[in-house]
C-alpha cells in the first residue's frame, strides 16, 4: 500500500492522539502488507518536522518510491485527463496518485475527495 502525507502526519501524532491511533490501528490491521510512500508525500510530511532525524525516525518503516520516468509519464497523462474533464486536483496529489497507479498500489488516505476523481485508483480509507 502507498501511504499519503495525511496518513504519515496522523501516524506521527502531529495532529493529535485520535488520528494517531486510527493510523496505528490501520497499520496493525494490514501488518502483512508492505508499506510504501512517495517522495512527494515524504516531502509534504517533512514540512512539519524540525530535523532530519525526526523525519528519519518517522519514515523508517516506509520504503520511499522515487519519481522515475514511469511515474512522471503517468502523472502527465493523469493531469492532462483531469484538466480536460474539468476535474483538476492539486499538483502534489497528481504525483501521489500517479505513483500509486504506476506501481499498482492502493492509496491509503483520509482525503478520498481529492482522489475520487482519479480513474482506476484504489483508495483505502482509515
Amino acid at each position: 500500500m502507498l501511504y499519503d502525507s495525511t496518513f504519515l502526519i496522523h501516524l506521527s501524532g502531529q495532529r493529535g492522539r485520535k488520528q494517531q491511533e486510527a493510523a496505528r490501528a490501520f497499520l496493525r490491521a494490514h501488518a502483512d502488507s508492505p508499506v510504501y510512500t512517495s517522495r512527494v508525500a515524504w516531502a509534504e510530511f517533512a514540512e512539519g518536522c524540525d530535523t532530519a532525524e525526526e523525519i528519519e525516525q518517522h519514515m523508517e518503516p516506509f520504503t520511499v518510491i522515487e519519481i522515475g520516468e514511469h511515474v512522471a509519464w503517468t502523472a502527465s497523462r493523469l493531469s492532462r485527463d483531469l484538466d480536460r474533464r474539468g476535474l483538476p486536483i492539486g499538483d502534489n496529489d497528481v504525483w501521489v496518485a500517479a505513483t500509486a497507479l504506476a506501481y499498482r498500489l492502493p492509496l491509503v488516505s483520509r482525503n478520498a475527495r481529492h482522489f475520487d476523481r482519479v480513474p482506476g485508483l484504489d483508495i483505502a480509507e482509515y
